[in-house]
């Protein structure tokens, strides 16, 4: 059964059908799916004088307009290569408030986004949205040419900082379904801060240690219907410092991890290892939480 995206809500970056996010969303999507491209249109300059939003009302829906031309020209080539497709220009901020209420309203199943200045990290409205939004977040890092074919899916059995253990068996699922329809491979990577980092003579703990995680991750992967040989236990330093080396030696076109937000401040925090290896990642990140209630 093919499963991949078949609701996706495509964030624009203007109206070049190359752009990374529309080049990934094609190569995730099932066959006919539906696609929203998104334009979110705001000029601060047009917001209003002095408080009177009303005068500048015939030069935003002008720009609004013009905008939409562009979405629904856009969205006509994608209709052609077999897909649903339509384009939405709208006069709407900030991105993250504006992005999840969009995918609210269409229940999309996935939604893409290129991040502005990808060499710098993901802007703060940016890392917001990747938290605010109920359906998984796919960052495009670059251009997409091509299906994935090597899709890691961070987990950590143990659900350190009180993760819950369904957020695991949502990375696997999503993980799962981003390689269907192709020959992708799924690993099943746990990474941790190995005692030998901090030095030799606790050599045997760290033997011990690592056992104990294997296992855990075995475990994990078979009550997933994955094969074991699909397990990864990597230790060393810092978790997002060894998933980063997994992506730059190539061995990772997308690493999905969860994404979880907590109390007051819950916008501002998606995991500290998540947040890092989104920050400057060379491969795409898939970021989940637990299954979307809409």
């Amino acid at each position: 059964m093919h499963r991949m995206f078949r609701n996706i809500l495509v964030v624009a970056r203007g109206a070049h059908p190359d752009q990374p996010a529309i080049q990934r969303a094609l190569l995730c999507a099932s066959p006919g799916a539906r696609l929203v491209i998104l334009d979110l249109v705001h000029e601060p300059v047009l917001d209003g004088y002095l408080g009177n939003t009303v005068i500048y009302e015939p030069l935003r829906a002008r720009v609004v307009a013009e905008r939409q031309d562009a979405m629904e020209a856009l969205a006509s080539g994608i209709t052609k290569g077999g897909f649903e497709a339509f384009g939405q220009a709208v006069w709407e901020h900030p991105l993250d408030e504006a992005v999840a209420k969009h995918a609210r309203a269409e229940r999309s199943d996935l939604v893409v986004f290129a991040p502005e200045m990808a060499a710098h990290g993901l802007t703060s409205t940016e890392w917001r949205l990747v938290t605010r939004c109920a359906a998984p977040v796919l960052i495009a890092s670059g251009p997409a040419k091509k299906a994935y074919r090597k899709i890691v899916a961070a987990v950590d059995p143990f659900h350190a900082h009180s993760k819950p253990a369904e957020l695991d068996r949502s990375i696997l699922d999503w993980a799962r379904r981003a390689a269907e329809g192709g020959a992708a491979e799924i690993a099943v990577v746990h990474c941790y801060t190995s005692p030998e980092f901090f030095g030799d003579d606790i050599a045997g703990a760290a033997i011990v240690e690592a056992d104990v995680r294997r296992e855990a991750l075995e475990r994990l992967v078979a009550q997933a219907g994955l094969p074991q040989s699909a397990a990864r236990l990597v230790g060393g330093a810092a978790p997002h410092m060894l998933l980063r080396q997994i992506a730059e030696r190539g061995d990772a076109d997308v690493i999905v991890m969860g994404a979880l937000a907590r109390g007051r401040l819950g916008e501002w925090f998606i995991g500290s290892t998540t947040e890092r290896v989104l920050n400057g990642s060379v491969a795409d990140v898939l970021a989940v939480k637990t299954p979307p209630q809409y």
